[in-house]
């Protein structure tokens, strides 16, 4: 394990497991603000997995999904596992300080970077993917939120974009005509919700798109608590949020206990993996030797207004 601290802010990442972070830690109020499933994890392998698989391993916290993000797929005969294999697979320490460190995967034609780099209450994020032949991929940046920041409620904050829910594996794969405007967004029995608040007390599931974001920088406010987290991030390189929000209701490994909210930069509007979105035009494509880098930031807020 890695672990990187600054004056306000703590993390611990896992290179062993996709080089998630597992812990983010308010040194402030001591608050861990990522969330944790409700059953034990299995021991983490790599692969080209199913979901059923991948979900058993997952441990909570944030993970990068790439090449592939959502329904595992096929593409040109090759195969490409639920939320994407470097999700997964073991990530090179490449350089490592007491506030920074490096790591870095390759697979599928693709080479990544993932520099972390702790500035005051601020974990920075700067990410380079280098194409090692053409290669098409999609890029999801995975972060659970956990119980010290949900419980009893929070409120969502988005500049705007096309909101609507989604079939995991039917889609829509598309905005749909009628998409509402955020915070309003299109459920799937066509009426309308407000999805700027989420609460505990009721069970319910919720699996979002917010299209076409007007920016990148979201907010999540706990104003019992006077916790907040603040993601901001690059919309030319992921200009779609999903937002899982679930309460008590999802069965299998879940066993109707969770209670998260998964919040997604995304580079596709849909969760049907890299295929579909190859395919309808959608992925990020890289010609060989092509490089493309960006920046995510996640900040506590302490007390928001």
């Amino acid at each position: 394990m890695i672990n990187l601290t600054s004056t306000s802010v703590a993390v611990r990442i896992d290179p062993r497991h996709g080089g998630e972070v597992l812990d983010l830690i308010d040194l402030s109020t001591g608050r861990q603000l990522l969330g944790r499933p409700p059953f034990a994890s299995d021991e983490p392998v790599s692969g080209e997995l199913d979901e059923t698989t991948w979900t058993r391993a997952y441990r909570g916290g944030w993970q990068l999904l790439v090449p592939n993000a959502g329904n595992s797929c096929v593409v040109d005969g090759v195969e490409h596992g639920f939320h994407g294999r470097a999700s997964t697979d073991s990530w090179e320490v490449s350089d490592l300080t007491p506030e920074s460190a490096r790591l870095d995967w390759e697979g599928h034609g693709l080479r990544v970077q993932r520099r972390f780099v702790l500035a005051d209450d601020t974990v920075l994020v700067t990410s380079t993917v280098q194409a090692q032949r053409t290669a098409s991929l999609v890029w999801v940046e995975h972060v659970g939120l956990g119980i010290e920041l949900l419980d009893p409620s929070v409120e969502i904050t988005l500049a705007g974009g096309r909101a609507y829910e989604v079939d995991e594996t039917k889609g829509p794969a598309e905005p749909p005509a009628d998409a509402a405007q955020w915070p309003q967004v299109r459920l799937l029995d066509g009426t309308l919700e407000r999805a700027d608040r989420a609460e505990l007390r009721t069970p319910r599931g919720r699996l979002l798109i917010v299209a076409d974001l007007p920016e990148g920088r979201l907010r999540v406010h706990n104003r019992d608590r006077r916790q907040g987290l603040e993601l901001i991030w690059d919309t030319s390189w992921l200009p779609h949020l999903w937002m899982w929000h679930e309460v008590r209701t999802s069965g299998g490994p879940w066993r109707e206990l969770a209670e998260t909210l998964v919040i997604e930069p995304s580079s596709v509007p849909h969760t049907l993996g890299l295929r579909t979105a190859r395919d309808l035009g959608q992925a990020h494509q890289l010609e060989a030797g092509q490089s493309r880098s960006f920046e995510i930031a996640v900040r506590p807020l302490v007390d928001p207004q």
